[in-house]
Order: structure tokens, then sequence, then C-alpha cells
């Protein structure tokens, strides 16, 4: 039960079954509050979180505000998503089809229509969606961020979203079957590389979403160790002279832009030792980007085959 501060209704409980007190009053000063928290997200460069007391009921209308986690909830419990992203990974999948979308692209998710929705649990990305969630929380609305960086954060975001959804069933199987670790793990494994960009050329450190994913499925990073560091975190920018020292026997290039088979060319003069073959083009999401379920599970089919 979510309790609500009012001057004329006080303790007023508000949910998807009991809104019959007061709903006009409620309606005129949620949207008062709206008004307040985007005039704050227009002039401000931080809006700062300040988390009403609400006391948590399992949520039965949940908006997702990325793909992720709308895969997460959907596999929990297909009933409750009513609001996605919209993205090419939802636009294209037919689960989402009669779903309404509350973004459009790399846009940030409107905050007018997520309300209009009328959610009891909204789930964003930790970071991207941060300003968002904190204007909804402060109009009562429950959410709940998520920071999927590793294999055991996106195991946790999944069990914190079963103890917040009614009717939830655990995924943990599901996700292992997603991304099945090898019976047997040779030490060390295939040494890989990653190049994330190309100009400039970045690579994934041990502590990226890449590199769990590497040591999960038995591989070595050539990158582990390397000190560097890059703009982005977890990152570290490769230069020439480290490209040539290093020794990967895999090398993964993702999304490179242009033709993939002239970038190949371009980087084999690096590596002494490997040809054609032993490069891959690979998909931003599920390796890069966990991105999707779908993603993750064919990085993670294109990872084991090396």
């Amino acid at each position: 039960m979510i309790s609500v501060e009012l001057n004329s209704c006080s303790a007023l409980s508000v949910s998807t079954y009991d809104q019959y007190v007061c709903i006009d009053s409620v309606k005129m000063r949620r949207w008062a509050l709206l008004v307040s928290c985007l005039l704050s997200l227009s002039f401000s460069g931080e809006v700062v979180a300040q988390e009403r007391e609400v006391e948590l009921k399992k949520a039965r209308r949940v908006v997702a505000l990325s793909s992720l986690s709308a895969d997460l909830v959907v596999s929990i419990n297909p009933n409750v998503l009513i609001g996605v992203p919209g993205t090419s990974l939802t636009n294209n999948d037919p689960r989402y089809a009669g779903l309404k979308r509350v973004s459009n692209g790399r846009s940030q998710p409107s905050v007018e229509l997520v309300l209009a929705l009328n959610p009891d649990l909204v789930v964003g990305a930790e970071g991207f969606h941060s300003r968002v969630l904190s204007a909804l929380n402060k109009l009562g609305i429950p959410t709940l961020a998520v920071k999927v960086n590793r294999w055991d954060r996106l195991e946790s975001a999944s069990r914190t979203l079963e103890e917040r959804i009614v009717n939830s069933e655990s995924i943990d199987s599901q996700l292992t079957k997603l991304c099945p670790t090898p019976a047997s793990l040779k030490s060390p494994g295939t040494s890989v590389l990653i190049l994330a960009g190309v100009s400039p050329k970045l690579s994934p450190g041990q502590q990226s979403w890449s590199g769990s994913l590497l040591d999960r499925l038995g591989l070595e990073n050539s990158t582990k160790g390397l000190p560097g560091s890059s703009e982005f975190s977890g990152y570290i920018t490769m230069s020439n002279e480290r490209l040539l020292a290093i020794k990967p026997e895999k090398v993964l290039v993702v999304n490179p832009s242009g033709d993939s088979e002239q970038m190949v060319q371009s980087l084999i003069p690096y590596f002494p030792g490997l040809n054609a073959s032993d490069f891959r083009v690979m998909d931003y999401y599920g390796l890069i980007n966990p991105g999707s379920l779908l993603s993750i599970q064919k990085a993670c089919t294109a990872l084991s085959s090396l």
C-alpha cells in the first residue's frame, strides 16, 4: 500500500484496485508535482533523489524503461508488463507488439507517458534513467534502478524483480541456459581481444560486461591486468604499440563502421601469426551492452565456439 500525504485526504491509499477516495484531488496534485519536477529537470543539471517512504507491495503494473528490464519482467510474469521502450530490440519482438512505448530510440523516457499508464513499479537502468526514475519517485511511483555490468548483477537484478512482482517465477535456470558455463574449463583458456571501437581502439577490461562473459566461459581476456583507462568506465584505450605487444589467439571486432572485411584486413598487421579466420565481427548488443536476453544468448553461443 502506498501512503500519500494530502491536505484534504491524509494517508490516502492508492493502488491499482482501490483508487476511490479523492481521486480528482490526487490527479491534480500529482500533475502539479509533475510540472515542478519537469521544471527542475529543465533548469538543474542534476536531480537529487529524495525517495519518499512508501510501503512496497507486489507490483501488478510494471513499466520497463530498457529492453533488458522488459525481458526480465516478461520472463518473470508476462501479465504485469504494460509499457516498454521503443527500441530496435523491443520493436522487433512480437511479445511487445501490443504494449505502449514510453520512449523512442535512445531518447529519455517520457514521464507523462509513464504516468498515464498508472504503474505500480517502474524499472530502469542505473545512470541512464536516474533522472527520470527520481522524478517518478517524487510523484510517489515505486521505482527500481538496475546496473547490469557483470553477470552476477544480471542474476541479482532478476532476483530483486522476482521479489517485487506478483506471482513471479524464478528465472535462474533460464539465465543459466542462456550462457552455460563449460563442464570443464581449460586453464588458461583461449586468449581473446575485444575491440569495442577502432577509432579510438577501445577494449573492455576485466570490470566490464564483456570481461565477465569471458570469465564465465573460461576464456582469457587479453587486456586483463593491463593498466590504462578511457572516457568509458571499464574500458582501456589500446595504442598501436599495445596491440603489437599482446598476443591474442582470437580478435573480436564489434560492429565496425564501413566494410567489415576491410577493417579486419587493416588489423591483421598488428597480430603476426593470425589470419583472417582468427577475426570475428560481433554485434554490439549481447557482448558490449547486454541489450536483451536473446542478444546475450547469441553472444555466448558465438564466444563458446571460439
